[in-house]
């Protein structure tokens, strides 16, 4: 016997939405709950959203702009909520329409981080002395940060836009969940035993449960022992973890670290080029003036109208003088043009990627490179890393390369 279905038993996703809202609304309606607020966010239209939270589970809840209370929302707080269960239907998620909001405390979390705040800082690991200073023009950078998330790709195009000489060393690093802490500390010593002149550790936006990794004791203690200047970037704008009171230099963002790490770009570099061959320019141009001034005195003095020969020999003297200073002057200005050249070439022969576009690769393994005196037989898993593109590999077999 064949089922046949009656399409007017068939329901559209706005219509079992509907009915969904229906049922919690006459079924639950209206609740009290108690939680904790995570991922607030005050929108530009003046409306709240963030999650109510426990050990165990989360809710969304929504506070319109056109109802008040006297205090101010932040992630960490403990609050109790009273409102009425319903659905967003464009999300198909259920959520508390707040009618009103009570303070009861602060988070544990946020109890957390002040604590250890307080504690670092009193031992002194906050201490301006202690900051190391970042170089002006770094070449060698240490980024530890997650391989996914954005904050990698905004950092290295910044890099490539800012200073192209720039060498990144990038250790992909867990930055959320139980392990990221562990994960993180180990970084920063890989790190350490690189030739860098920086490092950058950080990522993305996200609650203060998913930043918590850098509010780890460890994790601050590892960066104050590290020998290299650290610039932390966690987050956004707003966000605020122990890293960044740690770190020798806090930026608000991913991007915002890169653009710390460069303050002189290759731009600023080639105009202090330029400027000081306009200035080399000008201090030759007066020793010139000065010479001609002077010889022009010579010329006008009584001792030298003396005699008809000593005007022929002074007028043959002027011609040599002259003819040797245009000389001079050439080869002045010719060495110094090379010496500009020779500089401009060794800062671009100094960029790690110039031999891409000439059809070599760089090999990785893990993020890290692979030296030309490493053999492959102990690596599994390889990058190959051509010009416009990267291949992901895996060692099959090693064979010696028998020259011929």
């Amino acid at each position: 016997m064949e089922n046949k279905l009656n399409l007017q038993d068939v329901l559209t996703v706005s219509e079992l939405t509907r009915q969904i809202s229906e049922l919690l609304q006459q079924e639950i309606g209206f609740v009290v709950v108690q939680g904790e607020i995570s991922n607030f966010k005050l929108h530009s239209s003046g409306h709240r959203y963030f999650t109510l939270k426990d050990e165990e589970a989360q809710i969304n809840c929504v506070f319109w702009r056109s109802k008040q209370i006297d205090f101010e929302l932040t992630d960490g707080m403990k609050v109790i909520v009273s409102g009425w269960i319903t659905v967003f239907p464009q999300r198909g998620q259920y959520q508390i329409d707040c009618v009103n909001i009570i303070s009861i405390g602060i988070g544990d979390l946020y109890l957390k981080f002040e604590a250890l705040k307080r504690k670092l800082s009193e031992e002194g690991l906050f201490d301006s002395k202690f900051k190391q200073p970042i170089p002006t023009f770094p070449i060698n950078i240490g980024i530890a940060t997650s391989p996914t998330g954005a904050a990698i790709q905004d950092m290295i195009s910044t890099f490539k836009r800012r200073n192209p000489l720039c060498k990144i060393f990038f250790r992909q690093t867990l930055v959320q969940g139980e392990e990221a802490k562990y994960d993180i500390v180990e970084a920063i010593k890989e790190l350490n035993q690189l030739p860098l002149d920086l490092i950058i550790i950080g990522r993305g936006g996200g609650s203060l449960e998913d930043l918590w990794a850098f509010n780890e004791e460890i994790v601050a203690r590892a960066i104050f022992e590290s020998k290299i200047p650290i610039i932390s970037a966690v987050g956004h704008e707003t966000d605020f973890t122990i890293a960044d009171f740690v770190a020798d230099m806090r930026a608000p963002t991913p991007t915002a670290a890169a653009e710390l790490a460069t303050p002189l770009t290759i731009e600023m570099l080639e105009d202090e080029v330029r400027s000081l061959i306009e200035q080399l320019n000008k201090k030759i141009g007066l020793l010139i003036d000065n010479l001609k001034a002077n010889i022009e005195t010579i010329i006008k003095s009584y001792a030298f109208k003396k005699t008809e020969d000593r005007v022929r020999f002074t007028n043959q003297l002027l011609d040599d003088l002259d003819d040797r200073l245009n000389s001079n002057f050439v080869r002045y200005i010719q060495k110094n043009k090379d010496n500009v050249d020779g500089m401009i070439r060794h800062l671009k022969s100094l960029n790690p990627v110039s031999p891409l576009d000439k059809g070599f690769a760089l090999l990785k393994s893990r993020g890290k490179l692979i030296e030309i005196s490493e053999s492959l037989a102990k690596y599994r898993r390889l990058e190959i890393i051509r010009k416009d593109e990267t291949a992901f590999v895996r060692v099959e077999e090693i064979k010696p390369r028998f020259i011929i």
